[in-house]
């Protein structure tokens, strides 16, 4: 018995050894687990801060970019709109000038019709013929009307086309500004 007592405690004894060996082990592979855990969580950590600041670099970039643009369009209207008034300007002084021939135009037609009935006056008198001036005054007056409707269609005509293309042209600003965004252009 004392030799199955000696293997016995001996069996404890190695086996608390193999059970200590065992668990200063696991201990070793923890720690080492642990320390690639930090060294995984401190990479993953400075690419996360890398990829923020790229990420804030780019916001910022297109921010300015987008600025840019916004300022080039708010340019681009703006000339649009000088030429447009200029334009319209333009039209309103064609329009007097047509206002002033057009007077004209009138002055020599109530010059000529006058001259025309005192004729037509003169011949009735001669005994030649009654003077008719009817149709000469319809005439006249049809080709009043007619000229002051040609006038106000042709203000209207030259002030929407301005309009129109001024329209046209910041259209064009804003979409040519809309696709550079998009493409990421700045100019």
């Amino acid at each position: 018995m004392t030799a199955l007592a000696t293997l016995r405690a001996s069996a404890w004894k190695y086996t608390a050894i193999a059970l200590g060996l065992g668990l200063g082990f696991a201990l070793v592979m923890q720690t080492l687990r642990l320390a690639e855990a930090k060294l995984e969580t401190a990479h993953t950590e400075a690419t996360l801060q890398t990829e923020r600041a790229t990420a804030a670099r780019m916001a910022f970039r297109t921010s300015e970019r987008n600025r840019t643009l916004e300022g080039k369009h708010r340019d681009e209207i703006a000339q649009t709109d000088t030429a447009a008034q200029a334009a319209l300007i333009a039209a309103d002084a064609g329009r007097a000038r047509a206002v002033d021939a057009r007077n004209r135009m009138q002055r020599d037609l109530a010059h000529y019709l006058t001259q025309h009935r005192t004729a037509a006056q003169a011949r009735a008198a001669a005994g030649q013929c009654a003077p008719d001036t009817g149709p000469a005054d319809l005439l006249a007056d049809m080709l009043r009307s007619a000229d002051d409707r040609a006038g106000e269609l042709a203000h209207i005509a030259d002030t929407s086309r301005t309009r129109g293309l001024a329209c046209e042209r910041a259209y064009d600003s804003a979409r040519a500004m809309m696709e550079a965004t998009q493409n990421g252009e700045t100019e």
